[in-house]
């Protein structure tokens, strides 16, 4: 029994089940064009393999040991030599609430694992959903999740470039609303990474406001307005010159050591922003990146994967982006690129995004099989391959905090650059704006009643704008408390970059890793507890800045209305003392004034309320991103000692 694999550029399933069937079939994966929907190849194919798992995508283009295919189906079956248990779950929902439905998948295959530990050198997973959703909401969720201690790798389900509908199934059942997932309990080893052939270059920027709760927009960067950046950084005349092509060509990046994360544009929104594949949160740091030698790129990661597996490789899964499907066709060379892996049996696809650890862009990600260990032997690069999970893993924890902490550095930036003159501005204006009401109440004798209201009005302003230079004032303190814990973040995530170099070159000596590695995951724990202190003091720091604003926001609301009503009543009072005519004019210059200033503190609030919402900081969140770690990590640790 093997990997048995089959392609076919029509609808032929007779021939693809001829081809993959086996004895003790446990999986089937396929991947189809999305006009075979009519066929059902779902159906068919369970009907074929009644015992075996079925779980499938669809494409836009495929990849097989016989052919690269524009239109068609592969597949590939693994059998019990290969497979010793299968777990999966089926949700449907994703474009709607991908986070719902992600972790309603989590915690069906939790119970299905019945509270055993899953190691990530045994147990692979496999995930695929609607190439229209936001998947990185998901496998952000099965990153974070630490009773899964597992890679889960796979790509989102693409169409014909027309983007209306895409489908995964399950067995018999299939969906273009949907998420799959497979958990593998392996028999033989696997090496699974992902590949990127863009280069970073030494443009730098940091995306300082986005959206990312139900679109993937970035609206600026550096402080400016992202689409019009991004067209001077290109050397463009104009917005309006931002095509697929430039973007697919140009797209950014963020690096953590050697590895590259894509992020690709896809078109200018509203002349301003900038719409992505995958939503990139404020704070992020990103490169420019140019394009590389793909064929040579993926060479270099054939061979590198040979240091993973003991005897090579037997088969692979690949998840190719379809931005580097329609580059290999613009260069023609995507006969070459299918040869790279045709000594091996293998299929993939083209996606609408490739996952492992986080939601990729123009990148390949993919799973590489091994051959079986004969009986007795030892395999000599397991530690190896553990080291490399543990390294893959702690940089998807450093993106996230390095962005969050870059975020909130803005944000009270912000807070120090624009609370402060504003405060003092306001106070400057109101002392002007009081002596011309005093100055011009003294001069009335008579309308005593309306003299009084008016009175009464500005004591109200007065003790409105003390009460609100106090908050400001508290808000600046938050913020200094905030920038404090914050430079402790900073100062982790460096010394967790460190430790991730440390786990690679741990990884390297693969022979006395085992004890390296105990040190390593101790001092992963150590920071990672420093961290979670850290958090908790900056999400106690934003939620009290929160409220201040909150506060600030009614009591310049109140000022506001007060002094309208001022207004209105010195008016009245004008009205039957024209000779007054110089001192109200006096007035309603620094009411203009106030007016002005209001409208600033208006639009401060706004960006602020916006950044904040942005970098307020889930004391929930970060603490999963660190606690999944400590349990995993010295699962980890205890294996590579036996090794």
């Amino acid at each position: 029994m093997a990997i048995k694999v089959a392609s076919r550029n029509s609808f032929d399933i007779e021939g693809i089940v001829k081809e993959i069937d086996q004895p003790d079939i446990k999986v089937v994966i396929y991947f189809f064009s999305v006009e075979f929907e009519k066929n059902e190849p779902q159906k068919a194919l369970k009907k074929a393999f009644p015992h075996a798992i079925c779980i499938g995508a669809s494409m836009i283009g495929g990849w097989s040991t016989q052919r690269a295919i524009e239109k068609g189906i592969v597949a590939m079956s693994l059998s019990s030599s290969e497979v010793a248990e299968v777990i999966t779950s089926f949700q449907t929902g994703v474009k709607e609430n991908p986070t719902r439905s992600a972790i309603n998948a989590i915690e069906e295959l939790k119970r299905k694992l019945g509270g055993r530990i899953t190691s990530p050198d045994e147990y692979l997973g496999l995930i695929f959903f609607d190439g229209l959703c936001m998947g990185e909401k998901i496998i952000k969720e099965f990153t974070l999740e630490k009773r899964l201690n597992l890679a889960f790798v796979g790509g989102a389900a693409a169409d014909e470039l027309s983007f209306v509908k895409t489908l995964v199934a399950l067995d018999e059942r299939v969906s273009n609303d949907g998420l799959v997932v497979m958990i593998l309990k392996m028999k033989i080893p696997f090496f699974f990474d992902h590949y990127v052939h863009c280069e970073p270059t030494t443009t730098s920027f940091i995306v300082t406001r986005s959206e990312t709760r139900k679109g993937r927009v970035v609206w600026e960067i550096d402080g400016q307005d992202a689409a019009p950046y991004y067209a001077k950084l290109l050397g463009l005349s104009g917005v309006d010159k931002i095509s697929g092509d430039v973007c697919a060509k140009n797209p950014f990046g963020v690096t953590i050591g050697d590895s590259v994360y894509v992020r690709s544009p896809n078109v200018a929104v509203d002349g301003k922003g900038l719409e992505f594949f995958c939503y990139i949160e404020a704070g992020t740091k990103m490169f420019l990146l140019r394009r590389g030698d793909i064929i040579s790129n993926t060479k270099k990661a054939l061979e590198k994967t040979k240091n993973f597996l003991p005897g090579g490789i037997q088969g692979s899964l690949l998840f190719n982006c379809v931005f580097r499907y329609t580059e290999l066709k613009e260069i023609r060379k995507i006969d070459e690129f299918n040869r790279i892996f045709s000594e091996n049996s293998f299929i993939g696809f083209n996606t609408y995004g490739e996952e492992l650890f986080t939601h990729h862009n123009q990148t390949l990600t993919a799973v590489f099989f091994g051959k079986p260990l004969k009986d007795g032997e030892i395999d000599p690069y397991k530690t190896r391959r553990l080291f490399h999970y543990v390294e893959s893993k702690l940089k998807s924890l450093i993106f996230e905090i390095t962005s969050r902490s870059e975020l909130l550095n803005i944000t009270i930036t912000y807070l120090n650059d624009s609370f402060g003159p504003v405060s003092d501005y306001m106070k400057k204006e109101t002392a002007s704006f009081k002596k011309s009401t005093s100055d011009f109440l003294e001069s009335f004798t008579g309308s005593q009643k309306d003299i009084g209201s008016v009175d009464k009005g500005f004591n109200t302003i007065d003790k409105e704008f003390n009460e609100s230079f106090h908050i400001t004032e508290a808000l600046q303190g938050e913020a200094k408390k905030a920038a404090e814990n914050l430079s402790a973040i900073n100062n982790v995530t460096e010394v967790t970059n460190i430790l991730a170099l440390n786990a690679a070159i741990e990884a390297a000596r693969a022979g006395a890793a085992g004890k390296g590695f105990a040190v390593v995951a101790s001092e992963i724990r150590k920071h990672a507890a420093t961290t979670k202190n850290a958090v908790d003091s900056i999400s106690g720091n934003m939620q009290t800045l929160i409220k201040s604003i909150r506060e600030l926001s009614v009591k310049m609301e109140n000022v506001k209305i007060e002094v309208e009503n001022a207004k209105s009543r010195i008016q009245n009072l004008v009205s039957t003392n024209s000779q007054e005519l110089s001192l109200i004019d006096s007035v309603n210059r620094d009411v203009a004034s106030l007016e002005s200033t209001f409208k600033e503190y208006d639009g401060i609030k706004a960006t602020l309320n916006t950044m904040i919402e942005q970098s307020n900081v889930s004391k929930e969140e970060i603490e999963k991103m660190l606690v999944v770690y400590n349990g995993n990590i010295e699962n980890i640790a205890s294996v590579s000692r036996k090794t």
